[in-house]
């Protein structure tokens, strides 16, 4: 059982370590590039109030052990935790090689131009940790030019749009 649970735990600093480390620092005009917390409190933060309860932070969790109890049986193998590991190293591979525009195009799962909190949290976490700011004219969603607009002061030669 203990080898299941640091099994456990070593997925979710994974999870965490991964997004904290992809936050990118002070960006052109800003004080912080990401939240504190790397955006881990804005996800877990369901009420809004900047901290999170207990009752929030065991709900997120208890969907991240649901995403990882593949086969639903109540319990994480060593197996599925394996498998999950191997997921997103091959998730992370490919994802080195893509462009924001390609990024954003895969998180935008209903293909209508633009990112929904929704699709932000699932398919772009460091977007969506700044969701507010980037949806410059507030209607609920991020286009790919309200992201641009953030991205430009740090392009330079041969990057997105150039």
């Amino acid at each position: 059982m203990n080898k299941l649970m640091a099994l456990i735990a070593a997925g979710g600093l994974l999870a965490i370590t991964q997004q904290a480390s992809a936050c990118p620092g002070k960006a052109h005009g800003q004080s912080d590039a990401c939240p504190k917390g790397g955006g881990m409190v804005q996800q877990m933060d369901k009420d809004g109030d900047g901290a999170v309860s207990k009752k929030e932070f065991n709900a997120f969790h208890a969907e991240r052990f649901k995403d990882m109890d593949t086969n639903k049986d109540g319990k994480i193998s060593a197996e599925e935790l394996d498998g999950l590991h191997q997921g997103m190293r091959s998730q992370m591979k490919s994802m080195r090689h893509m462009s924001m525009e390609q990024h954003f195009d895969a998180a935008d799962t209903d293909h209508d131009g633009a990112l929904s909190k929704e699709e932000a949290e699932k398919g772009m976490p460091i977007l969506f940790a700044r969701f507010d700011e980037n949806d410059a004219n507030k209607d609920g969603k991020i286009t790919k030019d309200e992201v641009m607009r953030d991205a430009r002061p740090m392009r330079g030669p041969g990057m997105m749009g150039n």
